[in-house]
């Protein structure tokens, strides 16, 4: 195969050798990247859905138990928060059908809703962007 001259590398780069040339770490990594794997669970209420609001359904006993579980979440890195052996935090993906529907109103296609289940007291829906749980609503009751 011809080798093509438009596509040569530029001599500095194509001369690099591993024991001459060390490529520097402010070049190899930059400091605009963020490592939101590590960064604790946040939350944004941007997208709550006030139409399947049920936060006035709970009683104080409910209230303190979804006040724990959003404690909790907040504690932990992004990448812990969908593995329950090691989060202690009942979280599962959901579909878009039947009664969770009304919940993707407004959403992306794309995005993975999530039902977290607090102490049988309730539910918290939502999705993960970065290090970002964005809730969708709060409810009392499996869907």
């Amino acid at each position: 195969m011809q080798e093509n001259s438009s596509q040569k590398l530029p001599s500095s780069i194509a001369n690099l050798t591993a024991e001459r040339d060390i490529i520097s770490p402010t070049v190899a990594i930059s400091d605009a990247l963020k490592d939101y794997e590590n960064r604790r669970v946040v939350f944004s209420f941007e997208i709550y859905n006030n139409n399947q609001c049920e936060i006035y359904k709970l009683d104080n006993i409910e209230a303190k138990k979804l006040t724990k579980e959003l404690k909790k979440i907040s504690k932990i890195p992004t990448k812990h928060f969908r593995h329950q052996h090691i989060s202690c935090i009942a979280c599962k993906p959901i579909s878009n059908s039947g009664n969770y529907s009304v919940l993707f109103d407004g959403i992306q296609e794309d995005i993975e809703m999530l039902e977290v289940d607090y102490s049988g007291a309730g539910r918290i829906f939502g999705y993960v962007v970065n290090n970002i749980f964005n809730i969708v609503a709060i409810g009392k009751k499996h869907r």
